[in-house]
């Protein structure tokens, strides 16, 4: 079941980069295996029934409503595997300008 979950991820995340609006959420519905009533969003009841930790609901729930939506699955997602913008916190953080003024 995790294989397929991952696999809808990443299918659904190369959809959304594929995307020609890479401002805003791709368009179209939210697909994944997880919501089993097709309302396009995915509640908790159906996140642990896939195999999800309620933790994992805990944290991709951004907007705390209830439901994980699919701008939100995939930002939770991306951090979870440090995909994209959300890269380790132990990664060294390029000087900030006005340090860069001072160390000269």
């Amino acid at each position: 079941m995790r294989r397929l979950f991952r696999l809808a991820v990443l299918s659904a995340l190369a959809a959304g980069l594929a995307s020609p609006a890479l401002a805003g959420p791709a368009p179209g519905r939210f697909v994944h295996p997880a919501d089993t009533n097709k309302d396009q969003k995915v509640s908790k009841a159906e996140w642990v029934a896939s195999g999800e930790s309620a933790d994992g609901f805990r944290a991709a729930d951004a907007d705390r409503d209830g439901f994980v939506i699919g701008p939100e699955f995939a930002n939770w997602f991306m951090k979870k595997e440090g995909i994209g913008p959300f890269q380790s916190s132990s990664a060294p953080k390029p000087p900030s300008p006005v340090n860069r003024l001072v160390e000269r």
